[in-house]
């Protein structure tokens, strides 16, 4: 029998505030108006300070991540509108604060 710790850890939650962050962030890169340090380091301090500012989004069925009911679809497009908000203060933070 499992433990409650192992039960957990063998299912299927997912943050999907994650890959809003990280798409956007991508999308930001891809428009080069900003430089700024691209390094592991930098993104990944970038995308933590961006999820840190905005709600999380949980799912633990494939299903619903794959056929998405309408309010879920549209909760999810507006993480994607607040990570793109707050992406570019999250730039600026870390600039001030490299850990490189």
């Amino acid at each position: 029998m499992l433990t409650f710790n192992e039960f957990f850890k063998s299912g299927d939650i997912v943050n999907l505030s994650e890959q809003a962050v990280y798409d956007e962030i991508k999308a930001f890169i891809d428009l080069q108006e900003v430089e700024f340090c691209q390094c592991d380091k930098c993104l990944f301090d970038i995308a933590c300070v961006v999820l840190n500012a905005i709600p999380s989004l949980y799912s633990s069925s494939v299903v619903d991540r794959n056929y998405p009911s309408a309010d879920f679809s549209v909760e999810y497009e507006h993480l994607r509108k607040l990570a793109k908000e707050e992406i570019p203060g999250a730039i600026a933070r870390v600039k001030t604060r490299l850990h490189h």
